[in-house]
């Protein structure tokens, strides 16, 4: 699994699938019911190939006293398809674990919906997903994530992003942020 995620990484990048947009964000996540804290760095992509919208996510979080968790992300969603204003997608993720401990890996399937519209100078984009997967020594991980970003453009093709999220179930955090999006 892991090399068909890296494979898809790598063809993302390339010439062939240039990207449409990439951003580079940095949130402060506040770890609740004894979770601890962190910082999560993302890189996001995302490619239109016909009616199909691709994306790519890689989340690094360095936790507050130690340790880092990183996970991979691949979604589709099809440009047409739109219910009830919002637009629905699927993927499939890849998580190491904290610090890539034995037997703490999982893969995860995701489904969510977006919807975004023009708010005054920015674009606001709303929208939630549901990961469900399980860990090596089988035990659940389930996590639901409502987020809002709002891209302010500096100029036709940049913007600067502001984040806010919350998540719940197995994993429940809270988180803000910054960031940067290119336009190609």
């Amino acid at each position: 699994m892991k090399k068909i995620f890296a494979t898809l990484a790598v063809s993302f990048a390339s010439t062939t699938f240039a990207a449409d947009f990439i951003s580079v964000d940095i949130d402060k996540v506040e770890g609740l019911n004894g979770a601890k804290s962190s910082t999560a760095q993302y890189i996001r992509a995302g490619k239109a190939l016909g009616d199909l919208q691709l994306g790519l996510q890689g989340r690094t979080a360095r936790v507050d006293g130690g340790g880092l968790l990183n996970s991979l992300e691949v979604t589709t969603a099809n440009n047409k398809l739109v219910l009830v204003g919002l637009k629905p997608f699927i993927g499939v993720g890849h998580d190491n674990g904290f610090n890539g401990a034995a037997g703490r890996s999982y893969q995860y399937g995701l489904v969510g919906a977006t919807t975004g519209a023009q708010v005054g100078p920015g674009y606001a984009l709303i929208g939630g997903k549901t990961r469900v997967g399980s860990t090596e020594d089988h035990s659940r991980t389930k996590q639901t994530v409502g987020f809002i970003t709002y891209s302010i453009p500096v100029t036709k093709t940049v913007a600067v992003n502001v984040n806010v999220s919350k998540s719940w179930q197995d994993i429940k955090e809270n988180a803000y942020g910054l960031g940067i999006g290119f336009k190609f």
